[in-house]
């Protein structure tokens, strides 16, 4: 598979980042027990139900146009932008509209910024669309809305639940990816006790750089992408081409071996490891087969036609005459 579809989200330079292999250990039970209670291991049998429950947000440069229409397709509820308020404004209206399929949980694919907020952005450009939200800001706007787990998959995401920015950032913390909120900066109120909230924030045991990839939907198999077009039809939505997935996205939906996850603990140290391109590629394979599964039960091939032997009747010769 190709490796240029790897978006590394980077801490300053791409080539100066060593990619640094994670120890191969089993995932531990409470890390799955955290997982199940965020986003239950439900097996799905239709496309459509993978996400149900489940939302997700996306950094623009950390995805592909239309990128949404994909995980819609799949059940998730998903947004894409570079304002946070407008994101927050966005889920709210969701829960409103669709009551049935309506998020519990809520899965950030942004940016972490070397863990001094958690940034959306159109593009590194200095005057591009950018905001930053806070980890308490995240409670406190999203416990009116019924959403109890954040899933935070971003960059050094442990440093982001530091004391000092929990509720405030740092607008002058000199990180030089911190660059200019042009869409501003939403911080909780300063009276807000993240220990009263009933919304929980989860992270990756060990902060790291988060990877994403860019699939083709010619990859997946034809009742997949049967199954898509069927459920992106019902939405009345034209599936993209191709599609980014991240490394922790597949990890959870496919509880892989090596996820994971610990819940409002936070690190002060700067990680620069990141997963190795062969790791990232397995997990990629890993999802394509998962969709491929969950496909299969809902268009599962026809039975094979079992060879039926024709027993030929002899032909009777006349009676010869006497």
């Amino acid at each position: 598979m190709p490796t240029n579809r790897r978006i590394a989200r980077i801490l300053l330079l791409a080539t100066l980042v060593s990619l640094l292999a994670f120890p191969a250990s089993a995932a531990d039970t409470s890390s799955l027990r955290l997982l199940d209670h965020a986003w239950p291991n439900v097996a799905s049998r239709r496309i459509d139900e993978i996400g149900r429950g489940v939302g997700v947000v996306f950094s623009p440069d950390l995805s592909v146009p239309d990128n949404c229409r994909f995980y819609q397709s799949l059940g998730f509820a998903c947004f894409q932008g570079a304002d946070w308020e407008k994101i927050l404004d966005d889920v709210h209206r969701y829960d409103v509209l669709y009551p049935e399929r309506r998020i519990f949980t809520l899965i950030l694919e942004t940016h972490g910024t070397n863990g001094n907020g958690l940034k959306l952005q159109t593009s590194y450009d200095p005057n591009a669309d950018r905001s930053y939200i806070s980890a308490g800001a995240l409670q406190q706007r999203l416990e009116p809305e019924g959403i109890y787990y954040v899933i935070i998959s971003a960059c050094n995401s442990g440093r982001l639940l530091r004391p000092a920015i929990y509720n405030q950032l740092d607008p002058n913390n000199g990180d030089k990816l911190f660059l200019p909120a042009t869409k501003g900066i939403v911080n909780a109120s300063p009276d807000f006790v993240a220990a009263r909230s009933a919304v929980m924030l989860i992270t990756p045991q060990s902060s790291h750089i988060e990877t994403t990839l860019v699939g083709q939907l010619a990859e997946i198999s034809p009742s997949a992408r049967r199954a898509i077009l069927t459920s992106a039809k019902a939405l009345g939505i034209t599936p993209p081409k191709e599609f980014a997935v991240s490394d922790l996205m597949t990890a959870m939906l496919t509880r892989d071996a090596q996820l994971q996850l610990t819940a409002g603990s936070y690190v002060d140290e700067l990680s620069r490891a990141a997963a190795p391109v062969d790791r990232s590629e397995q997990l990629f394979r890993k999802f394509v087969r998962y969709v491929n599964a969950v496909a299969a039960k809902q268009y599962p091939p026809p039975p094979a036609k079992k060879a039926v032997a024709v027993r030929k009747t002899p032909k009777k010769k006349p009676a010869s005459g006497k």
